[in-house]
């Protein structure tokens, strides 16, 4: 992919990476021989354009900087968007005599193409397109000092915003917010993609996401050194539409009875809500059969709803064993229950082979131990509380790292 035209969001990669990985992909292309002040002009090269599209009648830019790679990005940027005759700014949080040596470049590119730089004060103005190039990737920890300070006049600006790689104060390897992170309206992610973009409040942070890889081929730049290779194998991967089986073509005599039947279980006194919720879903997602096993005072009130489920009132759990003989998938959890009723039906359907998916009390009683996991294929659907039962850890620690709590499940 050329750098100069990045990637819109529906044609971004689908593997994700951690900010190690980040790292050790960046010393192995520098290492190739690319300068990190290459990467840097590569980078600002990549967001023009994308900036000027975005907001074509701004002409006006203020550039925030901190004291890393990231910084160079942003004076890189900051002398493309003068030599375009944008009226530019850059407002240093970090003085730029402690910058390292490539962005210390970028910094001087910066001078001699006219932009004005000048320390940033709380009472500096915000004007224009504000351009977030204070930390990047190099965060460690809660955002604090004028950095919390920089961050928190952005959002309140009500300016428009690009982040360049990941929005300041969000962590790139969770999307957790470590005190206060930046809200842009869009971000251009470079070289690889981050997990923490994807999660938590990291979509929220990122507005809309762009891409671009900066002209480096991973596997040419890795080539030669099968250590880091290892190292570079996405931490997860995105789900794609381009990835998702799509649906077989339904030919024109087809019929309910081609299309699967799926056996919903749950429903105890109160919470039927939840099992008619589920059972409709899976009729829009295009089952051709759906039964819902759910206690008799539910039945009147899902045939008065959806007259097309297949409903049967259920008092002992022996009752599922005919409708499970019959299914192709089985749903499990929602509204179940945790009494004896839901724990009957829960240990009966377990031994039930056919493909099954596990949400709500199901895994409650999962995390309790008073049930084992289903005997054949099946797929948990927990929320971060269920996630916390499951795991053993309070919800918060959970939150804080989705993308661990998922790997430890």
């Amino acid at each position: 992919m050329n750098s100069k035209s990045a990637m819109p969001e529906s044609d971004l990669p689908v593997a994700l990476y951690r900010t190690a990985q980040v790292r050790e992909l960046d010393s192995a292309v520098m290492a190739a021989g690319v300068s990190g002040s290459l990467l840097m002009r590569r980078a600002a090269v990549a967001a023009w354009p994308l900036l000027r599209k975005r907001w074509p009648s701004h002409w006006e830019l203020t550039v925030l900087t901190g004291g890393g790679k990231n910084a160079g990005e942003g004076y890189m940027l900051a002398s493309l968007a003068r030599q375009g005759g944008w009226q530019v700014r850059v407002l240093a949080v970090t003085d730029p005599e402690q910058l390292g040596p490539d962005s210390a470049e970028a910094y001087q590119a910066a001078l001699q193409a006219g932009v004005m730089v000048t320390p940033w004060t709380p009472d500096a103005l915000l004007t224009g397109v504000v351009v977030d190039a204070l930390i990047g990737t190099g965060l460690s920890g809660e955002v604090t000092g004028r950095c919390l300070q920089v961050i928190e006049q952005v959002n309140a600006s009500g300016l428009p915003v690009l982040s360049l790689d990941v929005p300041s104060g969000l962590c790139a390897d969770t999307g957790r917010i470590l005190g206060a992170a930046v809200r842009a309206d869009m971000t251009i992610s470079f070289l690889i993609l981050k997990l923490g973009l994807f999660s938590l409040d990291g979509p929220d942070c990122c507005g809309e996401l762009r891409f671009s890889d900066l002209e480096i081929d991973n596997q040419a730049a890795l080539e030669g050194d099968p250590l880091v290779l290892a190292n570079i194998q996405p931490a997860a991967l995105r789900l794609d539409a381009s990835e998702i089986p799509s649906v077989a073509p339904r030919p024109h005599n087809m019929h309910k009875g081609l299309l699967g039947h799926v056996l919903v279980a749950g429903g105890e006194h109160g919470l039927g809500g939840a099992a008619m919720l589920a059972a409709e879903s899976c009729l829009r997602a295009g089952a051709g059969m759906v039964s819902l096993a759910t206690r008799p005072a539910h039945v009147a009130a899902s045939l008065v709803r959806y007259p097309e489920v297949l409903v049967s009132g259920v008092e002992r759990a022996r009752e599922v064993c005919e409708l499970a003989a019959r299914a192709t998938v089985v749903v499990v959890g929602p509204g179940l229950g945790q009494g004896s009723w839901g724990r009957a039906l829960l240990l009966l359907l377990r031994t039930v082979t056919v493909p099954q998916v596990w949400d709500a009390d199901a895994l409650n009683m999962l995390a309790a131990g008073v049930i084992e996991p289903p005997a054949g294929n099946w797929i948990m659907t927990p929320h971060p509380g269920e996630a916390s039962r499951l795991l053993g850890i309070p919800p918060e620690q959970v939150q804080a790292n989705r993308p661990g709590a998922a790997l430890e499940l």
